[in-house]
């Protein structure tokens, strides 16, 4: 299962975050923290921190950095934030055009927004233009099936039969992705779109039973995610899939086992002093936050 921290699912997120060593940088949470209490510029000054600090900012908080920046005033950072980021693809357009936030009003409001909505309107429709919708819809509507089988045997309580019809499932999709990169290449976000290629690697993360396949699709998402074209927290999830499947420990911890007593321990991990500050490389949650 995977989850993935949206605009909106930001927002809600506004417990206090436990306290860290001083040598790690700040947490979503901070920044989550000072927009509640209304320290707009906190808030933005906290994810600019992050970044600096080569974190990647969690799918969806793009938006709230714009929200951030306008709320404390600061429209023209919000603006070339929005230049710079729309091409990614990581920014919904309609939410930027109507998600009722007081910085995005704000934004709305300025004199700039006229020409910033005529471009995003254009970076967008160029952005479409270039997807493969066939190819997009049939990686969504097989990931859409994944998921399906998997919560079906989840609510027949793990049973057998259930989990060897997600196995079959499984290994057409593996079979089908791997025609598609021998024709197409790898589907990444300019191909697909976002939830394309993050379908495209859901069905190689649950591919794990041809470890061959799934060291080529780490090959092909690293490459991708060096050009911004998959998501760092999905190649995150990969490697650690991948690490484990060798014998190796994971990097990221992001794989759980179940214990005997129905709780979840984390599987062998290397470096767990580092840990957090490599998962905020990636996009992803410390990891107190994430066992949670």
């Amino acid at each position: 299962m995977k989850c993935h921290l949206t605009f909106t699912v930001a927002l809600a997120l506004m417990a206090p975050a436990p306290a860290r060593a001083l040598d790690v940088p700040p947490t979503v949470d901070a920044a989550l923290e000072a927009y509640q209490a209304k320290e707009y510029a906190k808030c933005a000054d906290t994810l600019s921190t992050l970044q600096s600090h080569g974190s990647v900012l969690p799918l969806g908080l793009e938006l709230f950095y714009v929200e951030c920046l306008s709320a404390a005033g600061r429209t023209d950072e919000a603006f070339a934030y929005l230049r710079h980021e729309l091409p990614t693809g990581r920014i919904e357009l309609d939410d930027l055009k109507s998600k009722d936030r007081p910085g995005l009003n704000m934004l709305r409001a300025a004199p700039g927004w006229v020409p910033a909505l005529a471009n995003a309107e254009k970076v967008e429709a160029d952005r479409q233009a270039k997807i493969d919708q066939p190819l997009r819809e049939e990686l969504l509507a097989r990931s859409s099936n994944d998921q399906a089988v998997r919560q079906k045997a989840i609510d027949q309580n793990g049973d057998a039969k259930a989990w060897e019809q997600a196995e079959v499932v499984d290994r057409a999709n593996s079979t089908w992705l791997k025609n598609v990169i021998a024709e197409k290449g790898w589907p990444t976000i300019s191909t697909v779109g976002v939830d394309g290629a993050e379908a495209a690697f859901l069905i190689a993360q649950h591919a794990s039973f041809d470890l061959a396949f799934q060291e080529q699709v780490l090959a092909e998402m690293k490459e991708a995610v060096d050009q911004k074209e998959a998501q760092p927290a999905s190649l995150a999830l990969l490697t650690d899939r991948v690490l484990r499947q060798q014998g190796k420990p994971q990097v990221y911890g992001t794989q759980f086992t179940f214990n005997e007593d129905g709780t979840m321990s984390m599987e062998r991990t290397d470096n767990l002093a580092g840990l957090d500050k490599r998962r905020a490389s990636m996009g992803l949650p410390p990891i107190e936050e994430y066992m949670k």
